[in-house]
């Protein structure tokens, strides 16, 4: 009776279909979609449970994403950004982990390049402090950074560099936080890129020396804007590789969460490029800006 109640009830059939349709278009719709021509890592994805849903009590989740084939549990972020980030197989829909109860963003991962270009100005001008205030702030208002601590989120730092203080970690060193995520073997064109933190976030670029050298350079021939600062270095980014110089989403989120929980009343990430208010790396610090 009842599969022939079915069978004869047109209607009931396309009210069926209808609320089908709509409960599959509100699960795509917490699926986040990048252009074309911009870079994500196969099978890797960004998962954010809703606001009254804490990360560190969401055993139930890992055990729903983990129930997917082939995927597991990264990361977890708990302070910056409430969710995880999950690979999984190439061929994952991003709808099975938009099922999980609580889920409310699925981003796919995606590599950010730092671009930038070498400067002929001379660094070590003193008309470049004088034009934008910074030697007005240091000697009329005593302001050089002392007390206040930078976080710089890079790709790491030649901390052994004169003007940068010759140290890492040790008594009167200006650097005194910070470590490496990524290592010297990550290559952004493998399907598995290698991750293997060196104990120090050396810079085996330029970029994260090059900002830490404005941030906090002591001289005698570069002087930084607030030069008694206390500095943390965290290396999210990779050597280069054929002329670029990568990290993605779930490596960068590690570095900002790694920079909050320090303390820092100040986090330097400079990316570069374009970016979207809804992306996670814009969600992380705009809850961090708000805190």
């Amino acid at each position: 009776m009842i599969k022939w109640w079915l069978a004869a009830s047109p209607a009931y059939l396309a009210v069926f279909h209808a609320f089908a349709h709509a409960q599959t278009a509100a699960l795509e719709d917490k699926i986040v979609t990048y252009p074309a021509n911009v870079r994500t890592k196969p099978g890797s994805f960004i998962v954010e449970f809703d606001e009254n849903i804490h990360a560190a009590n969401a055993n139930a989740f890992i055990s729903g994403i983990e129930a997917i084939p082939d995927a597991t549990v990264s990361n977890q972020f708990t302070s910056i950004f409430n969710g995880f980030a999950v690979s999984t197989s190439s061929d994952t829909n991003p709808l099975q982990l938009a099922k999980i109860r609580g889920v409310k963003r699925v981003w796919p991962v995606r590599f950010h390049d730092l671009s930038y270009n070498v400067s002929e100005i001379n660094s070590t001008s003193p008309f470049l402090h004088r034009m934008t205030g910074v030697e007005r702030a240091m000697k009329e208002l005593k302001l050089d950074g002392t007390g206040i601590k930078i976080g710089i989120v890079d790709s790491g730092v030649d901390y052994n560099h004169p003007e940068l203080g010759a140290c890492w970690k040790t008594p009167g060193c200006p650097w005194q936080y910070g470590a490496d995520f990524i290592g010297d073997k990550y290559d952004y064109t493998s399907d598995n890129p290698i991750i293997e933190p060196n104990p120090t976030p050396m810079d085996c670029d330029g970029h994260g020396t090059h900002v830490s050298g404005i941030i906090g350079a002591r001289g005698p021939a570069v002087h930084g804007v607030a030069p008694g600062a206390t500095l943390g270095m965290y290396r999210v980014f990779s050597c280069p590789v054929d002329g670029s110089v990568s990290a993605s989403d779930d490596i960068l989120l590690q570095g900002i969460e790694a920079a909050y929980n320090d303390g820092h009343d100040i986090i330097s990430l400079s990316l570069g490029g374009g970016g979207w208010p809804e992306d996670p790396l814009s969600v992380a610090c705009t809850k961090i800006a708000s805190k």
